[in-house]
């Protein structure tokens, strides 16, 4: 499997054969689906004010908000070593078989990380609003951004992005 190409069969319809129907993942609807729902998502986490909110709101969980930016620092880096190293460098096969250990840590991870920002941002929003932030966040932004751009790309973006939340949340 090559890191580059998340998608390269084809889905199978009802009767086994396969279907032709779905768009290839580079097809202008799906760049502008994409482009759309970063967009819209975006818009959103600034009308509900959560980067004023996260870095300024006495409200906010301060503490359970750093350990869940701990957790995604460490997604961050496995998912790094994981493409360049093992799959660019080594020419590793990236696959769940392999690399159980990896896939598992990042599970956790993302569960601790998901956890930790809902919690943080519970007393300032609410538990319906904190769930509808984690849903935009990870939905509309960053799951259309990976999707969307080639991994060192993401890698790049996530390491400046990060430096900056880190500089500005102090």
């Amino acid at each position: 499997m090559d890191v580059e190409e998340p998608f390269q069969g084809r889905r199978r319809g009802s009767h086994g054969s396969t279907s032709h129907s779905t768009l290839p993942h580079n097809h202008p609807v799906n760049i502008l689906y994409r482009i759309g729902v970063i967009g819209g998502s975006l818009y959103a986490l600034h009308e509900l004010k959560v980067f004023h909110n996260i870095v300024r709101n006495p409200d906010v969980d301060h503490q359970w908000f750093k350990i869940g930016l701990a957790a995604t620092i460490a997604i961050s880096a496995i998912k790094a070593y994981m493409e360049l190293y093992e799959g660019k460098i080594r020419k590793q096969k990236i696959d769940y078989q392999k690399y159980k250990n990896s896939t598992h840590a990042v599970m956790i991870l993302f569960l601790v990380a998901a956890i930790s920002f809902h919690i943080s941002l519970w007393g300032a929003y609410g538990g319906g609003k904190t769930i509808l932030i984690n849903i935009i966040l990870g939905y509309g932004v960053l799951l259309q951004f990976m999707l969307l751009v080639p991994t060192w790309v993401q890698n790049l973006v996530t390491f400046i992005a990060l430096t900056f939340f880190i500089q500005q949340y102090q």
